[in-house]
């Protein structure tokens, strides 16, 4: 249903969609949000959901973004 990566852009682990689009059904979004959450938490700890869309507009992912912080690895990028 969805794969958990490391986005090349942001340093952050992501959820992507298996399918193209951009409106999952409930279920998935569930099982997704859960799967980034077990990743994230370990990763990085505290952190927020992004689902906003920005690069890749038409194929539905979210990022883990750290609490406070919007890039990952200690980035001082904000």
């Amino acid at each position: 249903m969805c794969w958990i990566a490391e986005c090349e852009i942001c340093a952050v682990p992501m959820v992507v969609w298996r399918w193209h689009g951009v409106t999952p059904p409930a279920d998935h979004l569930t099982h997704m949000h859960a799967r980034l959450r077990d990743v994230a938490t370990a990763q990085i700890g505290e952190y927020w959901m992004d689902d906003h869309m920005r690069n890749i507009p038409d194929h539905w992912h979210a990022h883990a973004r750290p609490k406070g912080g919007f890039f990952g690895r200690g980035s001082s990028l904000i």
